[in-house]
């Protein structure tokens, strides 16, 4: 995997893979073994969003190819089995160089964390002996793989910096130079292997070559992203032009990863602060399985993890009540961790969090500067914002900010310098604040929520009966909250048959009731975002349109629906939408999700006299609305 793509047996006999889609194939499979990969993402994979109608009959026939061709050539049984809903490849660690290559770099990790530099050179060095080239190199890789491959190029160079540094720190540093040169001819603006080389050609007695190289740094900062050199690469700058005799070799034999926190190590490009003595680590729990949103999250994983990924990046993910905005945030936080050394921060903003009110950035500030080892200091917003840029400038941290209100209570807390990210969740789209990227979800498709009710239901009764679990996903909205509460309520349930759980969701009326089960609850849920008390007519227009029975509506009709003026009600639609209770779509055009819409018929209050009703209805027909409507509303 670690170059093109090889496979060999034992005895020294290779498979021939002339089809491209084989060669793809194996490489999802080999991009997570001995795990279990669903179907439907094999076939992005494979495919992306331009995947034909045959495309799982298709992929069972490249499966059982590949099981066949994988089989006479290892002898040792079936290496490819079906398992639940998709497919699992069993390698052992030594079998596959991915794993060995993760292995190493454990191991040297682990050898530095115990201060046996030797044995911390030796496993680094035996790492990067792995590779033959780029990861599966020749062969045309869809979104979703190029995104695995970027993690694992990204893990190459992490490993790379760590082995220099080693290196550097054992009197090496001669040796360390030509490899800092290409490495960087590759990466540009990858400050720490500056700095490793302006200490190496220090310490090799090539002092004018160690500030050239930062002046080179410096230009391609600013020609390329408009900044500066982090502090670390400055301050160690400075101590080269003031001949510091704590740079010279044998001074000090430590990496920067056993330096002592309070030392500035010279190798790091970090920061000036000092670094707390263990990396804050607060991301959630990403247990249990995480289906669908293939594309956004290769985008994400792209973006955040690919090489000099982290300057300065805020990415806004918005969408309904329901739709997985959290887990996927959390999910692809946990995937480029390794990409933030200096710890990964979270915060539950309680945005939409039933019975909570959310936080102030106060309140998440001071729980950011004790994380960061910042002693309690009482200062005002402002100065505990400033306070917490100072100590993240130059430190390559992830943060989470989950469930966010508004931008107002985002915009405090971004991070100092340009070497952090950000993922930000919100019912609301950000639009005033600065974003690299913006992802809106919404749905899942039909194949991803069917995924989703296996993975929690399990795999062989969504398989008995396919169309009661269409049925149940369709009812459940494909919103992934929603499906996850059904999933929970069959897990529970196991002698119910998925059949009587889509019945009892049939019943519009108590639909909501039956999606809730322990500490989940869609009406809870959309209760919390039913904020609308600053906004009243937005409210009474909200479950005026929860009595339609119909897809779309036009401002026009609902105008003539709430007898009020078209601006007010354009007013009130905006406000909706920006609610996340209405999906705009098109100009003019707005339509509410069908549990949203559940939500506010039960909110609804019937009018006084059933003939103003009418009346209203009346006039939307003779608007040129149409018959059902009339009926729709005259019923109502």
């Amino acid at each position: 995997m670690l170059g093109p793509l090889v496979v060999k047996a034992a005895t020294g006999r290779e498979l021939c893979l002339k089809r491209p889609k084989h060669r793809q194939l194996l490489a999802a499979l080999l991009l997570r073994p001995n795990t279990t990969v669903a179907s439907g993402l094999l076939i992005d994979y494979l495919w992306g969003e331009r995947a034909p109608k045959s495309a799982r009959g298709n992929l069972k026939t490249y499966i059982w190819q590949l099981r066949g061709m994988i089989a006479a050539l290892d002898h040792r049984g079936a290496r490819i089995e079906t398992a639940g809903n998709g497919y699992q490849i069993t390698v052992r660690p030594d079998e596959l160089d991915t794993l060995f290559f993760h292995r190493l770099s454990r191991q040297g990790g682990e050898a530095l964390r115990r201060g046996d530099i030797a044995a911390a050179e030796a496993a680094f060095s035996q790492a990067l002996d792995l590779w033959r080239g780029e990861v599966l190199q020749g062969l045309t890789l869809s979104e979703p793989l190029n995104a695995w491959a970027g993690i694992l190029a990204e893990d190459r160079l992490r490993v790379m910096e760590d082995l220099m540094e080693v290196r550097i720190a054992l009197g090496r540093h001669s040796e360390t130079i030509g490899p800092l040169r290409r490495a960087l001819h590759e990466n540009p603006l990858r400050e720490r292997l500056w700095a490793q080389l302006m200490l190496a050609l220090y310490r090799d007695g090539r002092t004018s070559d160690a500030l050239l190289a930062y002046q080179d740094l410096r230009l391609h900062l600013i020609a390329e992203i408009g900044t500066e050199p982090g502090p670390a690469v400055r301050h160690l700058h400075q101590r080269i032009l003031a001949a510091d005799p704590g740079l010279d070799a044998g001074r000090d034999r430590r990496p920067a990863a056993l330096a002592p926190a309070g030392e500035d190590p010279p190798g790091r490009a970090a920061t000036s602060a000092p670094f707390p003595a263990d990396a804050p680590a607060q991301l959630p729990s990403d247990a249990g399985p995480f289906i669908g949103r293939g594309g956004e999250l290769a985008r994400l994983g792209a973006l955040l993890s690919a090489p000099g990924a982290g300057r300065g990046l805020v990415v806004a993910i918005d969408g309904p009540c329901g739709a997985g905005k959290s887990r996927l945030a959390v999910h692809a936080a946990h995937a480029v961790a390794s990409a933030y050394p200096d710890g990964q921060l979270y915060a539950d903003l309680h945005g939409t969090t039933p019975g909570l009110a959310p936080l102030t950035p106060d309140e998440v500030l001071a729980r950011f500067l004790r994380s960061l080892n910042v002693p309690e200091t009482g200062c005002h917003l402002d100065e505990a914002a400033a306070l917490f840029r100072t100590h993240t400038a130059g430190r390559r941290m992830l943060i989470v900010l989950d469930n966010a209100v508004d931008a107002s209570q985002v915009r405090p807390l971004l991070p100092g310098g340009s070497t952090s990210a950000v993922l930000v969740t919100s019912r609301s789209r950000l639009t005033t604040l600065d974003a690299t990227m913006r992802l809106h979800l919404d749905r899942l498709s039909e194949r991803e929520a069917t995924d989703l009710l296996a993975a929690c239901a399990g795999h062989e009764r969504v398989r008995a009966e396919p169309q009661a679990a269409a049925r149940t996903v369709e009812l459940c909205d494909r919103l992934p909250l929603a499906v996850r509460v059904a999933g929970a309520r069959l897990a529970d349930n196991p002698h119910w048959p998925v059949a009587r759980l889509a019945a009892r969701l049939a019943d519009a009326d108590t639909r909501l009731d039956e999606l809730s089960h322990g500490d989940l609850s869609v009406r809870e849920s959309l209760a919390a975002g039913h904020e609308l008390d600053h906004h009243p007519e937005a409210g009474e227009l909200f479950t005026l349109l929860g009595r339609l029975d119909i897809a779309e509506v036009t401002a026009s009709l609902v105008a003539a629906l709430a007898d009020r003026h078209a601006d007010d009600v354009q007013a009130s639609l905006d406000t909706l939408v920006r609610a996340r209770l209405l999906e705009s779509s098109a100009p003019d055009r707005y339509r509410m999700h069908e549990l949203i819409r559940l939500f506010a018929r039960a909110h609804a209050v019937r009018p006084e006299g059933g003939w103003e009703c009418a009346g209203r209805a009346a006039h939307c027909y003779l608007l040129g609305v149409g018959a059902p409507l009339l009926l729709n509303l005259i019923g109502a």
